[in-house]
């Protein structure tokens, strides 16, 4: 499997969703470098998940590279999460234009770079 990792801004710089996947050691690096605290973090049993600590960017733990329908399916859904977490953390109300273009942004940065 390979590791990638990929942050994409929302709204502007100051805010950023992080999508990864990897082996388990990159992923645990991933979330050590975010300044999660430890914890066993595994993709074992499912196609994505997201996570929040308050002070850090959420981060998308993708099973594997969303090259599927079905996991660019579940990239989506935890995008969606991921920006609720951004515009939680900043007290912004969702306007649907700007939730929609945070969601899809997240989604196009992700499939580019994946290849």
């Amino acid at each position: 499997m390979s590791n990638k990792t990929i942050r994409v801004p929302i709204l502007n710089v100051e805010y950023k969703v992080v999508v990864c996947w990897g082996t388990p050691a990159y992923v645990a690096g991933v979330f050590k470098r975010y300044n999660y605290p430890p914890q066993l973090v595994g993709t074992d049993g499912f196609r994505g998940r997201c996570y929040y600590h308050v002070g850090c960017f959420p981060i998308i733990l993708m099973s594997a590279r969303p090259s599927t329908p079905t996991l660019i399916g579940t990239l989506a859904h935890e995008a969606v999460h991921a920006v609720d977490w951004v515009f939680d953390a900043i007290e912004e109300k969702r306007s649907d234009e700007v939730y929609a273009h945070s969601v899809g942004a997240i989604v196009r940065e992700v499939l580019n770079a994946a290849g």
